[in-house]
């Protein structure tokens, strides 16, 4: 078993708890103010250094001065500033055109999770580095009111229409799956993360299986990150 799997594991139980105690949601329409479009254009280039700078203040000073803004333009004592623009921006790009295509509510949940992860694949290897800032707790609920307004448009995009009760209990787990695979990526070593793919498609269809008994609480372990993918594509510690 993958050590660093049970880290990321163990990681992410703060935020897995939480996907269940929040209601919170981030997509509001607004008009931005000229110093937020500045913020946004100091962020949108800071994305283009976490590679090597990772999810740090000092992407976010470099990328102002960059762009010829005094580097405390963006007020940053940490890369939170940056990780919760990417997660907002992230969230409005994770759609599909032709959502009638797919037979099955299921199967747009599949696809959705698939773009949304694709997303984050070019900043993988610096993405546990996020995830620790999120589980930080004072970040812990916010990080997770994100991934649970993810969970939401995926299901309101599927077409899904459950009574309420099931409604809440569909978007928590639905939430904890994508966390767990996207840790699960970020120690992803196969040609074109190709384990994790199998993986997302497995989690899923436990959580189809799951659905099916409607008064029973769903088990997060049907999620655990530190599960042995099938192909080796992870080496052990």
């Amino acid at each position: 078993m993958n050590s660093a799997m049970r880290r990321c594991g163990h990681q992410a139980l703060g935020i897995r708890r939480a996907l269940y105690t929040t209601n919170q949601t981030i997509t509001k329409t607004f008009q931005p103010t000229d110093e937020q479009k500045v913020r946004g254009t100091i962020l949108n280039h800071a994305l283009t250094k976490v590679n090597q700078l990772g999810w740090t203040k000092e992407a976010i000073e470099q990328a102002s001065t960059d762009l010829n803004y005094p580097p405390t333009t963006v007020l940053a004592y940490n890369g939170m500033p940056l990780i919760k623009h990417f997660m907002f921006d992230a969230l409005n790009k994770t759609s599909i055109d032709q959502l009638h295509e797919f037979d099955t509510p299921i199967d747009c949940i599949r696809c959705l999770c698939r773009v949304r992860l694709r997303q984050t694949q070019p900043y993988i290897r610096h993405w546990h580095d996020a995830f620790l800032q999120m589980m930080e707790p004072k970040y812990e609920l916010a990080a997770a009111s994100w991934f649970f307004t993810l969970a939401t448009r995926m299901w309101e995009m599927s077409g899904d229409q459950s009574l309420q009760i099931d409604w809440d209990r569909k978007r928590a787990v639905l939430a904890d799956v994508y966390v767990a695979t996207e840790l699960y990526m970020c120690e992803d070593t196969s040609a074109d993360f190709g384990d994790t793919w199998k993986y997302l498609d497995e989690a899923i269809e436990h959580m189809e299986d799951n659905a099916r008994g409607m008064n029973r609480t769903p088990d997060l372990r049907l999620c655990d990150v530190g599960n042995e993918p099938a192909s080796g594509g992870h080496s052990s510690e």
